[in-house]
């Protein structure tokens, strides 16, 4: 097998995660910038995401200087896994699993449905845990090739279980936006933002979760899937990101429409649990200014 069959996927999987990173910095000092009265759990998630994040962006770095620098002239040692990249791609799991988290949490407070927290919380765990293992065992297997061979079915399943994962979650969220639409108001803005949200950023990481997939079965001797996986964590992350810093957008939305007198949104359409008109109302105006559950996207 070539060098540049093995390492061309990772090389621009690299690069364009890279340049994500960027990206994800920018949003991480605007959140902690204009959030500072966020609580302490959510400013700790975002340090944990940035801190996960920028260890994964260089080790990513550090397995390409690896093989494409270290061992220019030494092709034999582009034939076979190590730690180092067995560490990389798990890191980048881990932030998968910690981005889904959150949007399982966020969408938990939405609905209010056990059976979709359990099954949620069972799709993260399964496809992460897959994920992890297929890793390590790629460093046991002589070369990439027999890796891929032998451990195919995992790998495929692992890609798989992201895009029922990420399928389910952006669809439920969306599902129960459009449930709770007033069909009788004249415009429903911030429903309406929100269900494009998570339309737009759980479309784009299930994108990706296909692209990876299709590349698996089109060049099943090839690491070209793995370009996408690195894209891939830093799409969460962002979309993650994406959803705390919307909130003042959308709080400014909702409160122009309501002062102009251009949208009446239905108070109880994005209420935690049925309440009166009034309790609603308190929770609706607090909502749109501080949590931002009524974002989640439903990406992981």
């Amino acid at each position: 097998m070539s060098a540049s069959s093995l390492l061309r996927g990772p090389l621009i999987g690299t690069c364009l995660a890279s340049l994500l990173y960027g990206i994800t910095c920018l949003q991480a000092f605007f959140y902690f910038q204009t959030y500072v009265d966020d609580r302490r759990g959510l400013k700790l998630t975002v340090a944990l995401l940035l801190t996960l994040e920028t260890i994964h962006v260089a080790l990513s770095i550090w397995v390409i200087d690896s093989y494409l620098v270290d061992n220019y002239t030494n092709p034999y040692a582009l034939q076979s896994a190590t730690w180092l990249t067995t560490a990389t791609f798990s890191v980048g799991f881990v932030i998968d699993l910690v981005v889904y988290f959150y949007f399982t949490w966020r969408i938990w407070m939405f609905t209010s449905k056990l059976w979709i927290l359990i099954f949620m919380i069972l799709v993260a765990l399964a496809r992460t845990v897959l994920s992890i293992v297929a890793c390590i065992l790629s460093v046991f297997s002589s070369t990439w090739v027999s890796y891929l061979e032998r451990d195919k079915i995992l790998i495929l399943t692992g890609n798989t279980l992201f895009i029922i994962g990420d399928t389910f979650s952006a669809s439920i969220m969306a599902w129960h936006l459009n449930k709770n639409r007033d069909q009788t108001l004249r415009t429903n803005l911030l429903v309406n933002r929100l269900l494009v949200f998570a339309v737009a950023t759980g479309g784009i990481t299930v994108l990706v979760d296909i692209v990876a997939l299709a590349l698996t079965l089109a060049q099943p001797l090839s690491l070209a899937f793995t370009g996408a996986i690195l894209v891939q964590t830093r799409l969460y992350a962002n979309s993650l990101l994406a959803s705390l810093n919307l909130r003042n957008a959308n709080k400014r939305a909702y409160e122009d429409a309501i002062h102009t007198g251009i949208v009446e949104l239905p108070m109880t359409s994005i209420a935690f649990a049925p309440n009166s008109a009034e309790t609603a109302r308190n929770e609706v105006a607090s909502s749109v200014g501080k949590e931002s559950w009524h974002t989640a996207s439903g990406n992981a």
